[in-house]
């Protein structure tokens, strides 16, 4: 209740408690004063009197007549507030007395022997005080005077009324005084509370204080203004911060869908279009001239796109080389015309980093929407259908979301395998399983098997996905590395299970995506799996595409070292399929080449395809590398693979793939 109370109200209260306090406190000490000064008043009386007539008293003691009692009687009269006196001797017995006839009221009567000598006694209306009568400094008798307080009590009670009188009128003086003092004092308060109600955070819109007051009010005054200044500054920061990219500094992802959702609703507005643009081999920069060159590359590129947008149009980067453009309130023609202009453009960019210039171009993918047309989510992937549909037909190339495009149809079915996929790496509805296919010695006999460990899906549905169609998409939203992860793992997992089964091992050849030998997460799972799994590392050869190995096994030399010293080999695949094949041969710390099957079907039909497979197997054991001849399909793939010296043959014919649980029976 307190609490909820202004300052002013509470400052009012405070003040008239403080001024009836002291009220009341006033009344208390002027009561007791008077108290005090008409007691210290009547008792100077009952002395003065004592002294003034003790001659007379002791006649009434020495001579007691009626002459004396006479006189005595007259002398007392005269002393209009004593209402009483008695008279007694040394030895206690009442010699005089004497009573002021006073209308309504009964004699008074003592008790000698009650009162103390020369200490005076207050009874609600009258002082009675005893004392000696003396003769030569010898006390011959006593007496007891009753002096009449009732008129001092008649004034005290006057000016006490008084008192009481003045009270309410200075609660009421005070009450004003406290509402002016209240009002002067907490103006300052009430102005500083009604700037905070009135500023806006969310905006960023904060009202300053302003006084003359140069004491404590100025300094507070002073610090709220200094306070709203420094959020206001460190508020304009943190929302630019919040809306922008750091690198870029242009809008981020967080503000461009704040601004699509916005316009989803906006319908005021015709139309709009989004588009998804992604710079052409952007990794090709950032392998070949460093990351330093791939973020100047980018920072060039915003500020370059930029000025080719009009008024209307947002560039906004969302993440690596992807940006989105909003474009509000356009048409279809404007719209297309903004994205081909600004691809276009892109197209003519030169990108010059220490001596080596590089030719940029770009792929853009758009959607047009109006109002309430698509849900936010359906509208981006309205925006990745597109784009996945431009960059598949090249670079520099647009395209824009139709519905019932074949392209646009593939997209949204990539898009449930690559759900299926994050589902089965959970082991959810959709689960991995994996085969093996049976890699054969040509050259000698043995009962030791070696295998090649594939990987095969099924979806949510229960319905068996080929690899050719869930490894690209893997591929195309960077799951591979995860796969990668899960194939070794749940291999080794697996056969470290069944040790009659690894003293049987020859050699496993778990395939790996060229990436994942540079990914440190792929990196520390292996690690990982050496401490945590028995398997005789020796047995193990990972195999790489020629096609992703160069880049990536330069980049991951020191970890390529880590798996030496293990003994885990490593493996070419698909040799033969790039334009420096030879060149990899020599450069590369390969243990085992795996030809290409291209080469093997056609080495009955095509002598060259036979030199280039009798080549490989020459300069292969040259560097002492073993050979793998892959599509064996016949029995007359056989014979001449064995006559050339290939050491081991892989195929339909040696032996189809095979789930993983029944090589270990």
């Amino acid at each position: 209740m307190w609490q909820s109370l202004n300052i002013r109200v509470q400052l009012i209260i405070y003040m008239t408690l403080l001024v009836t306090l002291i009220e009341f406190s006033t009344l208390l000490v002027v009561n007791y004063l008077y108290q005090q000064d008409h007691q210290r008043y009547a008792l100077e009386q009952a002395e003065a009197l004592t002294k003034s007539i003790n001659n007379d008293l002791l006649k009434v003691i020495v001579d007691p007549t009626t002459d004396t009692y006479a006189d005595i009687n007259h002398r007392i009269t005269g002393f209009k507030k004593v209402t009483a006196l008695r008279v007694v001797d040394s030895e206690m017995f009442a010699i005089y007395s004497y009573n002021r006839a006073i209308a309504g009221a009964s004699n008074q009567t003592f008790d000698f022997k009650h009162f103390k000598l020369n200490q005076p006694y207050f009874s609600e209306h009258n002082l009675i005080l005893k004392q000696p009568i003396l003769s030569d400094g010898y006390a011959l008798g006593y007496s007891i005077v009753s002096v009449d307080l009732s008129e001092f009590l008649e004034t005290k009670k006057k000016h006490l009324l008084s008192l009481l009188i003045i009270f309410p009128l200075s609660l009421v003086l005070a009450f004003l005084i406290s509402r002016r003092v209240s009002k002067t004092y907490t103006q300052p308060f009430s102005t500083l509370a009604e700037s905070m109600e009135k500023n806006n955070i969310e905006n960023n819109v904060f009202y300053p204080v302003q006084t003359p007051a140069q004491n404590e009010i100025g300094k507070l005054f002073s610090g709220y203004n200094k306070m709203i200044k420094t959020i206001k500054e460190a508020t304009k920061r943190l929302k630019f911060q919040s809306e922008h990219d750091d690198l870029t500094s242009a809008y981020n992802r967080f503000y461009i869908e704040k601004r699509v959702k916005n316009q989803l609703k906006n319908e005021t507005c015709s139309l709009n279009c989004l588009a998804l643009i992604d710079l052409d081999q952007f990794s090709v920069i950032n392998n070949s001239a460093g990351y330093l060159a791939g973020d100047e590359l980018l920072k060039m590129i915003t500020g370059y796109v930029t000025k080719l947008l009009p008024n209307n149009a947002t560039l906004a980067r969302i993440g690596g080389d992807d940006f989105y453009i909003l474009i509000e309130n356009t048409t279809e023609e404007n719209a297309t015309e903004l994205v081909q202009n600004v691809i276009k453009n892109l197209s003519d960019f030169r990108f010059s980093w220490e001596g080596e210039a590089y030719t940029i171009s770009a792929s853009l993918g758009y959607v047009l929407f109006k109002p309430n047309q698509y849900t936010f989510e359906d509208l981006i992937k309205a925006a990745n259908a597109a784009f996945q549909k431009a960059k598949s037909q090249g670079r520099s190339k647009i395209a824009m979301f139709s519905e019932g495009d074949q392209e646009v149809d593939r997209y949204h079915h990539e898009i449930l395998i690559a759900n299926d996929i994050k589902e089965a790496l959970i082991k959810g509805r959709a689960k991995f399983e994996l085969y093996a296919q049976a890699i054969v010695p040509l050259q000698y006999k043995t009962k030791k098997i070696g295998y090649e460990i594939l990987i095969r899906m099924w979806d949510s549905q229960g319905n068996f996905v080929a690899p050719d169609d869930f490894l690209p998409t893997a591929e195309r939203f960077q799951l591979m590395v995860e796969i990668d992860i899960y194939v070794l793992w749940n291999f080794l997992e697996t056969v470290t299970a069944n040790p009659e089964h690894i003293e049987t091992l020859h050699t496993a050849h778990v395939n790996l995506a060229g990436s994942s030998l540079n990914n440190p997460d792929f990196q520390s799972k292996v690690k990982e799996a050496v401490e945590h799994f028995d398997f005789p590392w020796h047995k193990l050869e990972l195999e790489v595409t020629e096609t992703s190995a160069v880049g990536n096994f330069n980049q991951a030399k020191p970890f390529i070292e880590y798996l030496k010293k293990l003994g885990i080999g490593l493996a070419l695949d698909d040799f033969g399929t790039g334009m420096s094949s030879f060149e990899y041969l020599k450069s590369l710390p390969f243990d085992i080449v795996k030809i290409d099957g291209s080469f093997i079907k056609d080495m009955h039909t095509d002598p060259s395809d036979k030199a280039v497979i009798r080549y490989i197997q020459e300069i292969s054991a040259l560097r002492n590398q073993q050979t793998v001849a892959e599509y064996i399909e016949t029995e007359q793939d056989v014979i001449e693979l064995t006559k050339i010296g290939i050491i081991y043959g892989q195929g339909y014919f040696l032996g189809k793939p095979k789930p993983l649980a029944e090589w270990l029976k």
